[in-house]
């Protein structure tokens, strides 16, 4: 990502966030200190953010608990995971509301590993249980959500040259939230009362595979018969 290129993200992310919470957006010094593939995340959570207040849903941002001795302070710290785990409310998240409704049921996390189609269908005592999403919109407040708690999976490629290998990581995602079905109306459409979007996945799960290489469209076609969403969003 060049300078140019994360200056936009940057400004896009502070934009967004600042239209969730009333505090100062995310301090810039956080944003400095982050690695390409990390701020391309929060930029393509932040387009994520969009889109589904778009779609009708409504959103609050809820910051990192603040650290011991600072109670009363407000959650409004934007931390990521040092490493992909389970979902915890103390880490920063989205809140969301489906239309019509005063309470969140689904929440927007970073980073977070899910228990595997496979791992449901057997016994597994290795380390093929869990994959982890950069991305996810789920029902669940903790621990590890199961492959039919996933609403939305986004995967973040923050690479220069987009090759066939990241085509084939994304099937492999795909194919550990769900299994190849007829077209259905995915679960996420259904809720906010919008345009339908038809998905071949059982469980009915949206899954966007994210990418700044233009070259990451010319892998779109035979993927999307999954339910994979190739998405080039750029800065």
């Amino acid at each position: 990502m060049d300078v140019k290129a994360r200056a936009r993200a940057e400004a896009a992310i502070r934009a967004v966030f600042a239209k969730y919470r009333k505090t100062q957006a995310t301090d810039p010094r956080m944003l400095a200190t982050l690695s390409s593939g990390k701020l391309y995340e929060l930029y393509v959570l932040s387009q994520v953010v969009t889109d589904l207040d778009n779609r009708g849903f409504t959103l609050t941002f809820v910051g990192s608990t603040p650290l011991s001795g600072s109670a009363g302070a407000v959650r409004s710290t934007l931390k990521f995971k040092g490493a992909p785990g389970m979902i915890k409310l103390s880490d920063s998240h989205f809140e969301v509301m489906v239309p019509g409704s005063s309470q969140p049921t689904y929440r927007l996390f970073l980073n977070i590993e899910f228990d595997t189609l496979g791992s449901k269908l057997n016994s597994v005592s290795d380390d093929s249980g869990r994959h982890e999403l950069d991305i996810i919109l789920t029902p669940a407040t903790t621990g590890y959500p199961t492959n039919d708690e996933i609403l939305l999976g986004v995967e973040c490629k923050a690479v220069a040259n987009f090759e066939k290998g990241l085509v084939k990581e994304a099937l492999g995602v795909r194919r550990e939230m769900s299994l190849l079905c007829s077209g259905q109306p995915s679960d996420l459409s259904l809720l906010c009362g919008g345009p339908i979007k038809i998905v071949s996945a059982d469980p009915p799960s949206e899954f966007i595979l994210a990418y700044l290489d233009p070259k990451g469209d010319h892998y779109a076609d035979s993927p999307r018969s999954f339910g994979i969403d190739f998405t080039l969003l750029q800065p």
